[in-house]
């Protein structure tokens, strides 16, 4: 995606050009790689497309702005303005262009600034499952779509600022007048941003969907021992009411079937850690989904990041030129396939994406009932409801 790449290419092109004669030396600078051109094209279509789709189906349907899929917008936000400026950007500087320096620096820092706000919203969505799953009380008391919408904001912003370092000054003097990466580029911004948007978020995210990992596995041996117990207790209760049965008729009692019942008490007991299973599994199984997505970003992303700071500490060091063309299409190809992973992972998007590509092939895409999302602190709070009645209802007159 960056013209670090790009500018190798551009030098190792030069290199082989003919010494005499300028116009001939000219005419192999500015040559066109056509079918990395071609491919990007078809690329950036693609992530604007698929971005596209994503955003209206989530404007379209209601169900989907739950506080987690806010992240994922932001992301396809991200990824739209990739194919719909990154791309073309990045084409223009495989040529060298924009000539101006400050055109220069604005292009790639703003190639910059879309992927610092991407792994930005990653590790904040990551932050969100961590809390999520270790804390699912605070996190659904606490957490509001206010607070998400002032976190994606805080991505954005530190985004801004940390990719338009360089159209602030924090650049080198280009020797030629051209725009080549890693000749507009000071090499401790280089390190200082393979740190911030590489080294440090991919450290976190490990540490974070590591310590989830085991969280789930204690949860669910934790699970599996309450079913058992819950299935032993429901097991003893047919045996039990008989047993009292059959003592309360030998006694001539008459309200023996009344005790045969479960107490509201246990049902409640009951009801609720149903719901907390229910409410566990629906977060672990956000989670799982989302650390494939990060995954795939840090996959398409580190090559391209690793190979510009490589390049920032050794300038003479020369890269294949399909293997440079290999990491910049990687990168941009993030772009194109994260919608895919949406509609593949996230069984709502999939239901969403569905009706609207029916609707716009005029098929019919009425949706299913919707179905509330109902998070375990408000079921919870349902079901004491029935229990607290009767304690007004046996109030004296």
């Amino acid at each position: 995606m960056w013209a670090a790449s790009d500018g190798g290419l551009t030098n190792e092109t030069n290199a082989t050009s003919s010494p005499g004669g300028t116009g001939e030396e000219e005419e192999e600078k500015v040559r066109v790689n056509v079918p990395y051109v071609l491919f990007e094209c078809l690329v950036a279509l693609t992530a604007i497309f698929g971005n596209t789709l994503v955003i209206v189906a989530f404007k379209r349907e209601r169900r989907l702005r739950r506080r987690t899929n806010f992240y994922i917008i932001s992301l396809a936000s991200a990824d739209l303005l990739v194919g719909t400026f990154g791309i073309p950007f990045a084409v223009m500087s495989s040529i060298g262009l924009p000539r101006n320096l400050h055109a220069c620096l604005f292009t790639i820092s703003l190639l910059v600034v879309l992927c610092t706000i991407s792994i930005f919203c990653l590790v904040a969505v990551s932050i969100d499952r961590y809390w999520a799953i270790l804390h699912p009380l605070a996190y659904s008391r606490n957490m509001r779509t206010k607070t998400t919408m002032y976190i994606i904001g805080l991505c954005w912003l530190a985004g801004l600022v940390i990719g338009f370092l360089p159209l602030f000054g924090w650049h080198e003097q280009p020797d030629e007048d051209a725009c080549l990466f890693v000749q507009v580029m000071n090499y401790d911004y280089l390190v200082f941003l393979y740190l911030v948007t590489i080294i440090i978020p991919g450290l976190l995210l490990l540490a974070f969907y590591i310590h989830i990992y085991r969280v789930i596995v204690r949860q669910r041996k934790q699970i599996v021992s309450i079913n058992s117990v819950d299935s032993r207790f429901s097991e003893s209760l047919p045996n039990l009411a008989g047993s009292m049965a059959a003592a309360a008729a030998a006694a001539g009692g008459g309200d023996g079937g009344q005790r045969s019942t479960p107490s509201k008490k246990d049902q409640y007991t009951g009801t609720m850690l149903r719901v907390l299973r229910a409410a566990q599994r629906r977060e672990v199984k956000a989670t799982q989904n989302l650390s494939i997505i990060v995954l795939f970003f840090m996959v398409c992303w580190m090559p391209l990041h690793t190979i510009n700071c490589i390049m920032a500490f050794c300038p003479d060091c020369q890269i294949c030129g399909a293997v440079m063309l290999f990491v910049i299409t990687l990168s941009h190809l993030n772009s194109a396939i994260n919608p895919l992973l949406y509609a593949y992972h996230l069984k709502d998007f999939r239901d969403a994406l569905r009706r609207l590509l029916l609707s716009m092939v005029g098929l019919d895409a009425s949706a299913p009932p919707q179905q509330d999302y109902i998070n375990c602190v408000s079921q919870i709070a349902v079901q004491q409801q029935p229990q607290q009645q009767p304690q007004h209802d046996n109030v004296p007159p």
